[in-house]
Formats: structure tokens, C-alpha cells, sequence
């Protein structure tokens, strides 16, 4: 489920945005909820995790800027929008890298387009899958994918959140991990190279030292691959 917050001390901006991105969220039958708050500081108490933010820079009790600053620690890859009236803050929240400023009243069009390159953000960002036992949806961070795993007739995911035994097959995570930093290095290997902490040219070794061979028909271009990886870093 995506957690979305809107934190702005002017309620009708509040209820005004809530019905948009409702409306939006509903027309991709997305899997979302949203908290709402006039009061930053109950954010801040709650410890709540968020993939998407509309935040009032200028609010009594705690700017956005600072605000932002908290919920990015808590997930760096969360989308961030500023609501406001005022420019004095810009430079800080470009630091923050914020998605998109919204200027009140808003502009409808403006939000709906803002709100879709978000998505496409996001849906690059997390990979969707079913845990096989009780067929549980989760969401993670395509960051914190270790490898990928097929053996005795099941596909295992091993993340920095634990391993989960997944419905989607070998072939579909090869589908889904497509970007530059994952390598299909043997027929039931996927591998995450961030955490690649040994490489000898016939195996890996990844976090917590677990050994992951490499087939000897891809060790060329992997070794070449690999180096390639290293450049971009």
C-alpha cells in the first residue's frame, strides 16, 4: 500500500488536495492511504514512513524544509511536493531535491501532471509482489533487493527486510529487475551488484558473505559488465 501525507496548517488546502489525489490514485485503482494533518509535529511523533508528501513550506510549528529533512530519513526515495506561497524557501528544498512546487490556489492540471510523472517515479523505485505462504502483498524498494534466488521449485527474495518465498516466477523478477544494476549472473541467480562484496571471476560474494556462483557461459560478459558497473559508481 502506498502512504501518502499531506501536512499543511490551512485545512481547506488540506481537503482540497485530498480530493484530487483521491480522484487521481482511484483512476489507477492504486492500493494507497492518506494521513492528513495541520500539526507537523505529529508527523515527527509517529515515525510514519511515506512514499509521497505534500508539504507546506511556511507552517507555524515546523517548516516543510525541515520536515522533508525527517521523512527523508526515514525513506530517502520519497517524492516530496512543496506547497506554497513564498519563493524564500527554494534553494533549501532544490537541496532536497523536491519533486515539484505547487503554488496556492493550485492549479489543477498542474497537480495531475505532477502526480503522474510521481507515479512513474515510484513505480521504478518499488517492486510489487505476493508472499506465497499467505499470499500477503508487499512493497520494497528495488535498493534494498539483495538477489534473487530459484530453487526447490520456489523463487526466494532476499532483501535488507528479510527473505520472502514469492508467487512470481524467476522469469518475471528478470522482467521486473531490469535496471543497470542487476545482472542474471547463472540460471537461478539475480543479483543486486550495490551489495557484491567479493568477486572472483567464477562466483560473487554479497552481503553476509553468501557465495553466488557465476555460470561459466556468462562469466565474459559479466566480467566486463562488472567493470562497466564500477566506472558508473
Amino acid at each position: 500500500m502506498m502512504k501518502i501525507l499531506i501536512c499543511d496548517d490551512e485545512q481547506q488546502y488540506v481537503d482540497e488536495l485530498k480530493i484530487h489525489i483521491e480522484k487521481y490514485m482511484q483512476s489507477r485503482f492504486a492500493d494507497f492511504e492518506i494521513d492528513t494533518t495541520n500539526n507537523p509535529q505529529t508527523v515527527v511523533d509517529s515515525n510514519e514512513i511515506y512514499q509521497l508528501a505534500f508539504l507546506d513550506i511556511q507552517m507555524d510549528a515546523l517548516n516543510g524544509i525541515s520536515l522533508a529533512k525527517i521523512l527523508k530519513e526515514r525513506n530517502n526515495k520519497i517524492v516530496i511536493f512543496f506547497v506554497t506561497s513564498y519563493n524564500d524557501y527554494q534553494d533549501e528544498a532544490m537541496d532536497l531535491r523536491a519533486f515539484r512546487f505547487f503554488e496556492k490556489p493550485f492549479n489543477t492540471e498542474r497537480l495531475y501532471s505532477g502526480l503522474e510523472k510521481a507515479m512513474e517515479y515510484i513505480d521504478e523505485s518499488y517492486v510489487d509482489f505476493y508472499v506465497w505462504t499467505d499470499n500477503e502483498h508487499k512493497q520494497i524498494l528495488v535498493d534494498d533487493v539483495i538477489y534473487v534466488e530459484r530453487g526447490n521449485r520456489q523463487v526466494t527474495l532476499v532483501t535488507t527486510q528479510g527473505n520472502f518465498t514469492t508467487r512470481e516466477t524467476f522469469d518475471e523478477w528478470c522482467a521486473i529487475l531490469q535496471n543497470s544494476f542487476f545482472y542474471r549472473v547463472h540460471k537461478s541467480f539475480i543479483v543486486n551488484l550495490h551489495y557484491v562484496t567479493g568477486y572472483k571471476y567464477s562466483e560473487l560474494f554479497v552481503q553476509n558473505n553468501v557465495r553466488i556462483p557465476i555460470a561459466s557461459r556468462r562469466q565474459t560478459d559479466f566480467h566486463k559488465f562488472w567493470f562497466a558497473y564500477l566506472r558508473r559508481r
